[in-house]
Parts: C-alpha cells; sequence; structure tokens
C-alpha cells in the first residue's frame, strides 16, 4: 500500500517510531486507518496482572481539538513511555464540558516487567520457548499503536476549525470541566491503587460552579462538597493551560488559583498546570501507603500518607493528606534497608509542596522506623514550634 505524503510527515509520526508510519493518523479517516494501517499483534493483557503501583488516567477535553494541531497527543506519548511503571494501566477518557460529561474510550497495561522479574528473565535461559522479555518491545510498540488509535478517534470526531475553538475572555463559552471530571468520580472511590490523572484542557471553567478567569479561592474551596466528589488517592496534572485562550496573558496564575483550591476540595493534589506537559521523568518501582495519626497540640487528627518511588528511592507522585487541613504533594527520597533476621530500617525525608500545619509554603515532613510496626516523625515548620508527631499504621493497614 502506498502511504500518502501527507500522512508520513504528519507530526503524529514518532508515537510509532522509525520504522512505523504515523499512529494517530490525524488527517485520515479512522475507518481506513484501522482496517489497513492497524493491524498487527494484539496487546498481551496478562501485563494488567501485575502488581499495580499506579493507574494513570488521561482526560482529553473534547472542546480543545483543532483540526491539523495534534501536537497535543505526541507529548502524551512521550511522557507515557517516559514514565509509566511496569504493569501500569492507562485510561484514556473524553471529557465534554459542553455536557458536562465524561466517557472511557480505552484503556491498556504497560508492557514492562519489574527489574526483579526482568533481572530473573535475563538469567535464565530458554530453549523450547521464548524469553517473556523478547515480547516486551513489540507489546510496547502495539501499546502505543492502540493509545494512538483512541486518540485518533476522539480527535477525529471532536476536531473543529481553529477559528471555532479560539476564544477571548468576553467570549468564552460555557465550560463544565469540573462536572465533567466529577461524572467520572467512582474511578477515583473505587481504586485502591495511587492514581495520576492528566488532563489536556484550557482549564477555561466558566459554568455556575465559578470561572477560572476570575477566580476565587474562598468560593472553589468549597466545590468538592458542593459536587459531592472527592478525586481520592490521586495527583493531577493539567496541560494545554489557556492555549486556546486570546487576550489573557495572566490566566495561567488565574486557573492555578482556581484549580488548586478545587482540586483540594476534592480531597486530592496538584502536581502542575501549565500549557506544557511536565511530568518527573521517574518510573515508580516501589509503593508504599498507610494512614496517619497527626498530634497537632493535643488535638489528633486522622489522614493517610503515599509513597512511590523510583529504585534510588526519589518521591513521585506522592502526597500526604490530613483531615480538616488540606491534602499536598512531597519531594524527597523514602529509603528502606533491610539485613537478614532484622526489622527493615525506613527513612522518609520530604518537603511539603503547600503548608498542612501552617501558611508555609514548604514544610518538612522526616518519618522513620520499620513499616511493619509503623514510622514515626514529625511535620511541620523546622526549627519553630510548629512541628508536630504523626505516625503511620502498623503495616501500612
Amino acid at each position: 500500500m502506498r502511504v500518502p505524503r501527507s500522512l508520513v510527515w504528519s507530526p503524529m509520526r514518532w508515537l510509532l517510531g522509525a520504522t512505523a508510519v504515523a499512529l494517530l493518523l490525524a488527517f485520515v479517516p479512522v475507518s481506513a486507518a484501522h482496517g489497513e494501517l492497524f493491524a498487527g499483534e494484539a496487546l498481551d493483557k496478562t501485563f494488567c496482572g501485575l502488581p499495580q503501583l499506579r493507574q494513570t488516567i488521561v482526560y482529553i477535553d473534547d472542546m480543545m481539538m483543532i483540526d491539523g494541531q495534534t501536537a497535543w497527543a505526541m507529548q502524551l506519548a512521550v511522557k507515557l513511555r517516559q514514565t509509566l511503571a511496569s504493569g501500569e494501566r492507562v485510561t484514556v477518557v473524553r471529557l465534554s464540558p459542553a455536557s458536562g460529561l465524561s466517557r472511557e474510550v480505552w484503556s491498556g497495561c504497560w508492557p514492562a516487567y519489574p527489574a526483579e522479574v526482568a533481572a530473573r528473565y535475563r538469567a535464565e535461559t530458554y530453549v523450547l520457548t521464548r524469553n517473556p522479555l523478547d515480547r516486551v518491545a513489540n507489546q510496547q510498540r502495539t501499546f502505543l499503536r492502540e493509545f494512538g488509535m483512541a486518540l485518533t478517534r476522539l480527535y477525529a470526531d471532536a476536531k473543529r476549525p481553529e477559528v471555532a475553538v479560539h476564544f477571548t475572555p468576553a467570549s468564552a463559552p460555557t465550560k463544565q470541566i469540573l462536572r465533567a471530571l466529577a461524572s467520572d468520580d467512582g474511578r477515583f472511590t473505587q481504586s485502591k491503587t495511587p492514581l495520576r490523572a492528566i488532563i489536556y484542557s484550557d482549564m477555561a471553567e466558566n459554568s455556575d460552579l465559578g470561572a477560572a478567569m476570575k477566580p476565587s479561592a474562598a468560593a472553589a474551596s468549597a466545590l468538592g462538597a458542593k459536587l459531592g466528589v472527592t478525586l481520592r488517592r490521586s495527583v493531577i496534572y493539567g496541560f494545554g493551560v489557556g492555549s486556546d485562550l486570546d487576550g489573557s496573558p495572566a490566566f495561567a496564575d488565574c486557573a492555578r488559583l482556581f484549580w488548586g483550591a478545587a482540586i483540594r476540595s476534592m480531597a486530592s493534589t496538584l502536581g502542575g498546570l501549565d500549557a506544557d506537559l511536565n511530568l518527573p521523568d521517574i518510573v515508580p518501582a516501589r509503593a508504599f501507603s498507610s494512614p496517619i495519626d497527626l498530634d497537632l497540640d493535643g488535638l489528633t487528627l486522622t489522614g493517610r500518607l503515599s509513597l512511590l518511588t523510583d529504585l534510588e528511592g526519589n518521591l513521585v507522585d506522592s502526597w500526604i493528606g490530613v483531615s480538616r487541613l488540606s491534602s499536598t504533594t512531597l519531594t524527597g527520597t523514602y529509603l528502606c534497608r533491610q539485613s537478614s533476621n532484622q526489622p527493615s530500617a525506613c527513612q522518609l525525608n520530604a518537603v511539603t509542596t503547600a503548608g498542612v500545619t501552617t501558611r508555609t509554603p514548604g514544610e518538612t515532613l522526616t518519618l522513620a522506623g520499620d513499616q511493619a510496626t509503623g514510622l514515626r516523625g514529625h511535620l511541620g515548620v523546622t526549627g519553630t514550634k510548629a512541628m508536630f508527631e504523626l505516625h503511620t499504621a502498623p503495616d501500612g493497614s
């Protein structure tokens, strides 16, 4: 089959690698693309049976689809390839802010093995069967192909001319992004693993719930209760912020103020909000999660600690949340050392990205001990009286 020149030079061609034609095929009818170019190895569902450290939900705002503009999908594929953990489930959800609804369009698990499993396979000799590692590269290409097909279908169905998408603050359309997210809250309440939500949207909420162009942190902080929604166990990243909004250079700061308060009100944390997709280039390899108790001047407050680290102990998509206070992401390290017949010695050295016990932008969180018996330490401002005792539950239960 002869591939049209316009297809070969699509900005989406990277996603299939140097030996493929194009992944998203933004300018080819989806039915033809699916029938002629997307045949190949099926995605192996057994990778979904690996231990799940995290799952990723990709939300695509269908009001952002501009005919001929597909670089957003390239950003997504590049970052996912760099940051997905072995067996991590990725789900694509179509956000429809015009109606305040959402719909899942695809789901699959990243084909890779944990480091210790991959090391065992490399050390083994296979005669009558193939080494499982031999299929990983092809399976990853299949994953990206199917992921791209899902984005292609969404794009092809929703794309509009650029002039129909761009707007000014005075001509802003009604956008119910909050309600569209809230319609998918069951995914968060039912999840037993940490969630990373990536939202491609201008984040220009403009509804009866509030307007990101005229933010009120006080009003936004009540939205979780108003909607009756929690986005538990999640860290949320937004990109594409303000990309279709003309004449409002300060919008990004307004959006961060509005969405930071709104997301905290839904018991979640904001990992980043910008025009580009900025995800930490860290692949989770280990996880620890536990209920916590915080002694705030004699008042015991409950909460939860969720830690994800790479093999070197660097934190990613980690957070702490305390009832009646707030939730925030964490940066730092968490390392555990195990010796024979001895309890594990774990040490957390972290800094919050927003105040929890005070209004200080960054507080110190230190914990030490054995996970089986519970970690103990402090949260607050170093060198002041605002350092409060904190401990995790035994066994992280």
